[in-house]
């Protein structure tokens, strides 16, 4: 059987991932695994809920990692103080907001808010179903990631 996707040009994900490293290897592999994509990113919780509020609609996923500081980082900023549960906000914010945009969320952890990681991404499933989509466990160890990301961005498109 021959699959065609569609052209991922004019498609838009937001990367929402306040370490460098990571990021780099996210935004190669995406744009390795689908050429044409243009992905945007924030890196903290003030500056991608911002750009949430204001632009969701250029969307059509949001990667989103669950930790993060409050502010950019610059010369001048240290990025403030680190925002352990940064993601859920940012998902409570687009559920009051009644912003659909789906989201996956990109994880290094096994654990959040003191839950191992499926019972916490199940909860998030419960309590906002329209947004969250999946997750994915990201590790600079082994490259599985790559493929599940691959699988759930064809399956939102």
């Amino acid at each position: 059987t021959c699959q065609i996707f569609e052209p991922m040009d004019n498609k838009k994900i937001l990367l929402v991932e306040d370490m460098e490293e990571k990021a780099n290897a996210i935004i190669a592999y995406l744009k390795e695994a689908f050429p044409g994509i243009e992905v945007v990113r924030r890196e903290s919780y003030n500056s991608s809920q911002k750009e949430i509020y204001e632009h969701h609609k250029d969307y059509f996923v949001i990667l989103l990692d669950m930790s993060m500081h409050t502010f950019d980082r610059s010369k001048e900023e240290s990025g403030g103080e680190p925002e352990p549960v940064a993601g859920r906000k940012i998902l409570n914010g687009m559920y009051l907001r009644d912003i659909g945009t789906k989201v996956i969320v990109v994880t290094m952890y096994g654990s959040h808010e003191g839950k191992k990681l499926l019972t916490f991404v199940n909860d998030l499933k419960e309590e906002y179903p329209d947004n969250y989509s999946d997750y994915v466990f990201f590790s600079f160890q082994k490259n599985d990631w790559k493929e599940k990301l691959k699988q759930q961005i064809l399956h939102l498109l």
